[in-house]
């Protein structure tokens, strides 16, 4: 097994990355991978969808970068979430708005702070799923650099196709720039889809033509759903919150078809 970390990045927020992070982390858990999730977003979207409260929790990714970027000691368990769903968690809070200040100033390595982390958990997970806060600044590009992939959930909506484009610019400056010429994109997955309307027809199928013959676009998506919003609020993934609903199957295929596809390009 390749021990994998995965950016799940799109600098447009609302458009899934966090459901999109939770639902595969646990849907590889259960399907018996090792998954650990990293919380990148200052809003704790990831930490407070798993049931934690960002603001009382000490030990973040943010003190973990600090003692990263002043080399203090730390091993593998320090600041580790076990939760209940099977998923391992760093998590986040407001304290990381601070980090990118932090970061600026320092002038050489900013980029390879969370890299330099990651390095040393990566050999425990299968699976480390990064959840990239909606912007594409140096905490993010700090993931794309620690990343051996990105997966980009996108909303099948005009603005979101749009923004695409500049994320996958930014990906490519990383590579060609020599902060990680390894880093690869796993695949588009369309999320909060309508596939009734005529506008996600249209808009999937103006992203398929424009990136289709050079990325992978997943042939699941993900539905929008009044469940899907209401399980963050309850701490708990779509799996818990509404088992056997549209979402919840949605990510299933969804899982079993990223395995596939690891399989195919010999990653697993």
């Amino acid at each position: 097994m390749m021990n994998r970390i995965i950016a799940i990045a799109n600098q447009k927020g609302g458009v899934g990355k966090t459901t999109t992070t939770i639902s595969l982390g646990v849907g590889l858990a259960k399907s018996g991978k090792k998954v650990c999730l990293i919380d990148l977003d200052p809003q704790g979207n990831t930490t407070q969808g798993l049931g934690y409260d960002p603001d009382s929790i000490d030990i973040t990714i943010t003190t973990i970068m600090d003692r990263m970027i002043h080399k203090e000691p730390i091993n593998s368990d320090f600041g580790v979430l076990h939760n209940r769903e099977g998923v391992d968690l760093i998590p986040s809070n407001i304290d990381l708005s601070e980090m990118e200040m932090r970061l600026i100033s320092i002038y050489i390595g900013r980029e390879k702070i969370l890299g330099r982390y990651l390095e040393m958990m990566k050999l425990r997970y299968d699976y480390i799923l990064i959840d990239c806060k909606p912007s594409l600044d140096i905490i993010t590009i700090n993931a794309l650099v620690a990343a051996d992939s990105v997966l980009i959930p996108v909303q099948a909506q005009y603005y979101s196709a749009r923004g695409l484009e500049q994320l996958l610019n930014t990906i490519t400056r990383v590579v060609v720039d020599g902060y990680n010429p390894k880093l690869k994109v796993d695949g588009i997955l369309f999320t909060l889809a309508n596939d009734r309307t005529c506008n996600f027809r249209q808009v999937s199928q103006i992203i398929r033509d424009a990136y289709g013959q050079n990325i992978h676009i997943y042939e699941n998506h993900i539905p929008r759903s009044v469940k899907a919003e209401e399980a963050p609020i309850s701490g708990i993934s779509i799996y818990e919150y509404d088992r056997t609903g549209a979402v919840a199957e949605a990510y299933d295929r969804f899982t079993d078809e990223f395995l596939q596809e690891e399989k195919k390009y010999g990653k697993e």
